[in-house]
């Protein structure tokens, strides 16, 4: 009687005895099928069951081990026909002691940590495998030459390991149907050469890899006929692979990335009929798109983007290939108006013609036709007019993107039909008018309409539905900010060069997930008060620009900063991907506008989860720069100029080690430079110009080797290279009397300030005492001008040690008498340069 054991995971049966409990002594003549999934299970195991002689099928699947499941000889299990082990761990040379299994048919080894090479021994006794699964692991080294030997296998699954070398080693696999040597280091050849006697060959998967083209060139056809190709990336093949060119029964080919050269091979259309799908992305095509001769009803996607196909779009795209549901023609050269007869493709669900040379309208069919439409895609082109008509039928779209374009007048209310539109870009056009308050019953995640002329507030029903990426910059939008901003989990939201104001206190009080937010402006917006300390709550936050606004305050010390690269890939994925339940690979890319180095970048798209930064330049920020980084030690930029900040230069920002820009200039800040700031090795752009800072320069070595005079400019009190050396100049007295933490030493400056004028005075009464005409006309010139900051007893004696005595009293008498009646009297004043904290050099004032 044959017995089976299957044992359910944990989570559905919590009372079951754990599998280490089980005597499989007394089952090892009859047991048959033996399935563990989500168990504990002793290293071991695999040892323990090594007597179950009638055992022909086992699977272990997400299984908890101690260690790895190891054995130590072969497995004489002769009757297995079956071994899957998938997401358990197992040790490194199980390959090679797995021989002595003569019926083993299925061999499936999936995410088992497996590493080194495939070993001859052991492995390459398996000669009856049918299908082998080895994908996810760690293998490394060439295929062995063993592989000649399984004639009967018909899969193999080879994808994601690091296997390298040629594929010779596959030319006998005579029974071989399906080939998966995707995302490893193998050298393929483009004619597939190796593979041509493999008569059942029909899907072969061998993307990310090395595709190089042959100096000779296969004259011969090959033997198989393919279903399914799909070779994208990596290489520069030139020409047609030429057994394409025999190939009719294909449905499925991707040849991406591996720089194909030629015009388009409608030729590819004509020979197979059953053709489903052609990707050929990012190659060196070129010249116009040229249709088949018939039409070909079952095409559904094509994606031809990133090429350098010109010439207008053929009018009859829509008649040739009417069952198209993707259709990618993005990132050419392509012109003219977008055919009418696209809006004959009734099936068409995706649409991308966007980074083309397109103009003229957009066409009423298509915005009639088209009902199944769920993302549209027309960015950066010269298309203008209205957008659509009230003649619309495109109410199932989920994206729209017009961004880049010359469109013109109000944003159309047919949009209001489209309930569930997630996304929404209309970004650098000419429209006008108000937000329309229908977008609240919409469910827009990504909302981007920057670069217009679009005016009035923001309206509160904009908040009615989970906001993410919220980008009104560059427009004439006024008001406060809605107050309904606080419940809203932002991800990135952009509102610099509008007219906005009012206080930012609770605006981002829920808003735990942002990593962007941007809401300077050079010109327009006057957001005041305090910086929110609710910013301090963003978990994920990337990049603060507050720059150019009228904020006061300190600076809140808990603010975060987080590279998304530092941060779940999930999450990342999450943020760039265009909807999480839409068939289209369109990703989200919001364009981000952030000032690094001194200068303005754009950045978007995966460059984002590299960045972070804090632009709070050109406030009214006061108090003294935070002692302690921990929680931005991965920040790029730090801009706090044009501020009326004090204090020290904290050493503590030593510890930012991958700045690359850093912007103190135009405060009051005071003392030395940190020494410890050489150790920034990845700064590439420093200023501290226009503070009160004292002392050294920093030591010109590595980054600060490149710094020159501008990064130190308006600082009366530093010395060193790149400025005047301090062993010259009077410079170097006055950095020598400051102190340690940065303030002149008082009673230094008390005896130069007494000295210089006992010098001053005395030369003037020696040249009075020689000359008595111009002692006479000094007596008559202080009656309207008298000394300044003169001390009544030191001119006693002065005046005393240099006159007779006679003389003495009556000038003495005239010069009191002329300082008390002016009213001058010495005062105490501290050193401060020219205030530095209006916004007249690098800050635009509002």
């Amino acid at each position: 009687m044959a017995v089976k054991i299957v044992v359910l995971p944990r989570k559905y049966m919590a009372q079951w005895p754990p599998i280490c409990c089980v005597d499989f002594s007394a089952l090892k003549t009859s047991l048959e099928e033996l399935i563990l999934e989500d168990s504990s299970l002793p290293s071991n195991f695999i040892q323990d069951i090594g007597m179950l002689a009638s055992l022909k099928n086992l699977e272990v699947k997400v299984c908890d081990v101690n260690g790895s499941l190891n054995f130590h000889g072969p497995l004489h299990l002769k009757n297995l026909e079956s071994l899957v082990i998938r997401d358990t761990s197992l040790e490194n040379n199980f390959l090679q002691k797995i021989g002595a299994m003569p019926s083993l048919k299925n061999l499936e080894l999936w995410d088992c940590g497996l590493n080194g090479t495939l070993y001859s021994q052991g492995f390459c006794e398996l000669t009856n495998l049918q299908n082998l699964d080895i994908r996810d692991n760690n293998l490394w080294g060439n295929l062995p030459e063993c592989f000649s030997n399984f004639t009967s296998l018909e899969s193999l699954l080879l994808y994601s390991n690091q296997f390298s070398g040629s594929i010779s080693a596959l030319k006998s696999l005579t029974s071989l149907r399906t080939l998966d040597l995707s995302d490893n280091y193998f050298e393929i050849p483009s004619s597939l050469g190796p593979l041509f006697n493999l008569s059942k060959l029909h899907s072969i998967f061998a993307d990310n890899n090395t595709i190089y083209a042959e100096t000779e060139m296969h004259s011969l056809a090959p033997t198989f006929q393919l279903n399914r190709i799909s070779i994208s990336c990596c290489g520069d093949v030139g020409s047609f692979p030429q057994f394409l060119y025999h190939q009719q029964d294909l449905v499925s080919v991707d040849l991406s990335n591996i720089y194909l050269k030629g015009e388009f091979p409608n030729w590819l259309l004509e020979n197979n009929t059953n053709l489903t799908t052609l990707v050929l992305v990012n190659n060196s095509f070129l010249g116009p798109f040229q249709l088949p001769f018939l039409s070909h009803t079952g095409l559904s996607r094509l994606d031809i983007s990133k090429n350098s196909f010109y010439g207008n779009i053929p009018n009859e795209i829509g008649a040739k290939l009417p069952s198209l549901w993707f259709l990618n023609m993005s990132k050419n050269h392509f012109g003219g108006s977008i055919p009418v007869s696209i809006g004959d493709m009734k099936s068409l669900r995706t649409l991308d013609l966007s980074d083309n040379k397109l103009s003229g309208g957009l066409p009423e069919p298509l915005a009639i036709g088209c009902s199944s439409l769920s993302v549209l895609i027309l960015s950066n082109n010269i298309l203008h007019g209205q957008m659509f008509s009230s003649n619309f039928n495109l109410t199932n779209l989920r994206q729209l993107q017009l961004d880049g374009n010359l469109f013109s007048g109000r944003i159309p209310d047919c949009l209001s039909n489209c309930s569930s539109l997630i996304k929404l870009d209309l970004s650098n056009n000419q429209l006008f008018g108000d937000i329309p308050r229908w977008m609240g019953n919409l469910s827009l995640y990504e909302i981007a309409m920057a670069k217009n002329h679009l005016e009035g507030p923001i309206p509160e029903e904009i908040c009615q539905h989970n906001l993410e990426v919220l980008d009104l910059s560059v427009n004439n939008i006024s008001g406060n900010l809605p107050s309904c901003f606080s419940q809203l989990h932002f991800s990135q939201i952009h509102l610099s060069r509008n007219k906005l104001q009012g206080p930012l206190i609770n605006e981002f009080l829920n808003s735990t997930m942002s990593f962007s937010v941007e809401i300077s402006s050079p010109n327009n917006n006057h957001f005041e008060g305090e910086i929110p300390v609710q910013l301090c709550k963003l978990s994920h936050l990337s990049l603060i620009d507050l720059s150019n606004n009228h904020l006061s305050g300190t600076i809140p010390p808990c603010l975060k900063i987080t590279t998304l690269n530092d941060i779940s890939q999930d999450y990342v994925r999450f943020i760039f991907t265009a909807d999480r339940n839409m068939s289209s690979s369109i990703p989200i890319e919001e364009q981000i506008e952030f000032t690094t180095k001194s200068i303005s970048y754009f950045y978007k798209g995966k460059v984002l989860t590299y960045l972070s930064g804090i632009d709070l330049s050109c406030n009214k920020l006061i108090g003294k720069i935070t002692h302690t980084f921990k929680n931005i030690q991965n920040i790029q930029t730090l801009n706090l100029s044009f501020n009326s900040l004090t204090g020290p230069i904290p050493p503590a920002i030593s510890e930012l080690k991958q700045i690359e820009s850093l912007d103190l200039s135009h405060n009051n800040l005071s003392g030395k430079i940190p020494s410890q700031l050489v150790g920034l090795n990845y700064l590439s752009f420093f200023s501290v110009a226009y503070n009160n800072l004292s002392g050294r320069t920093p030591e010109r070595t590595a980054q600060f080797a490149t710094f020159e005079e501008s990064s130190y400019l308006g600082n009366h009190f530093l010395c060193g290279a790149p400025l005047p050396n301090c062993s010259t100049g009077p410079s170097s007295s006055m950095s020598k009397a400051s102190t340690d933490n940065g303030s002149i030493d008082m009673n230094v400056f008390y005896v130069s300030f007494v000295v210089s004028y006992f010098m001053v005075l005395l030369s003037i009464a020696c040249v009075l005492y020689i000359n008595p005409y111009w002692r006479r006309a000094c007596q008559d010139m202080f009656s309207c001008s008298p000394f300044l900051f003169v001390n009544d007893s030191l001119l006693n004696l002065l005046v005393y040690i240099i006159y007779p005595r006679h003389q003495f009293f009556a000038l003495a008498t005239t010069i009191r008498a002329n300082l008390h009646h002016t009213g001058y009297v010495l005062i105490e004043k501290h050193y401060s340069p020219t205030p530095n904290n209006s916004l007249t050099d690098g800050c635009n004032p509002s």
